[in-house]
This record gives C-alpha cells, sequence and structure tokens, in this order.
C-alpha cells in the first residue's frame, strides 16, 4: 500500500484527504478483520479531512456487533485510539457512547478506560457517566 510506514510530514494535504476518504469504506466491511483493520489504522487518523469522522464512527458502530466480540472489541478499541491521536469526536454522541458500551461488555474494559479519560482530559464530560458507572462494578 502506497501510504503504509509514512508520517505525517511525509503526506501531502491531498494524501490525508485520500486517507479520509478511504476510511468511508468501513460502510461496506462485514466485520473487522487483520486486513481491514490494517487499511483503518492507516486512515483512521485523517477521518478528520472532509469531515468523515461522524461518518466513520457510524459504521465503527455498526461494525462492534459483527464477528468475535472479544476480538471486535480489541480491534475497535485501538481504531479508536488511534482516531483520538488527532482529534476527540464528539458527533454523534449515540454512536460513540455505544461504542464505549460495547468496549465495556465485551472485555475490553482497560482500553474503555482509556478512551474516556481522553475525553475526560480534554475537558468532554460526553462519557464521564460510562465511565462511572463501569468504574463502580469493577
Amino acid at each position: 500500500m502506497k501510504y503504509k510506514g509514512k508520517n505525517d510530514e511525509s503526506l501531502t494535504q491531498e494524501d490525508k484527504k485520500i486517507l479520509s476518504s478511504a476510511s468511508k469504506l468501513a460502510g461496506i466491511l462485514s466485520q473487522i478483520i487483520t486486513e481491514s483493520y490494517d487499511w483503518l489504522m492507516l486512515s483512521v487518523p485523517y477521518v478528520h479531512e472532509d469531515f468523515n469522522a461522524p461518518f466513520f464512527i457510524k459504521c465503527l458502530d455498526e461494525l462492534k456487533d459483527k464477528g468475535d466480540s472479544k476480538e471486535t472489541a480489541r480491534y475497535v478499541a485501538e481504531i479508536y485510539l488511534k482516531m483520538l491521536e488527532k482529534i476527540t469526536p464528539d458527533f454523534d454522541k449515540k454512536h460513540i457512547r455505544s461504542i464505549i458500551e460495547f468496549l465495556y461488555n465485551s472485555g475490553a474494559q482497560e482500553n474503555a478506560n482509556k478512551i474516556c479519560n481522553i475525553y475526560g482530559s480534554r475537558g468532554n464530560e460526553l462519557l464521564r457517566d460510562i465511565y462511572e458507572k463501569h468504574a463502580k462494578s469493577t
């Protein structure tokens, strides 16, 4: 793949837009497997280019229910954490909250906590109640 192994500095703005657009392919996946995970990890840092993040998060929310839940939870959490390296999405709240609940309920508590803590550290209280609910139950 043309973009594999490239860093931010070596990508043009056009490259970033192409990678952002590639994230839309998540909408046709039947589930996340190793191959699709790899290209999602390449494109997810750029989903905010051309305002693709809300659509991508919706697709991720739909994909969370497909395949082995533990494996899918690992993939979804790692993809979400990669996205958080660049942006803190807060739209569509329903899908974001659904993803985090799924992570907690599928054995990915550590990564769910990381995601909630990142939101909180950036002054976004969107996930606070979910975090507190699950912190009490452990």
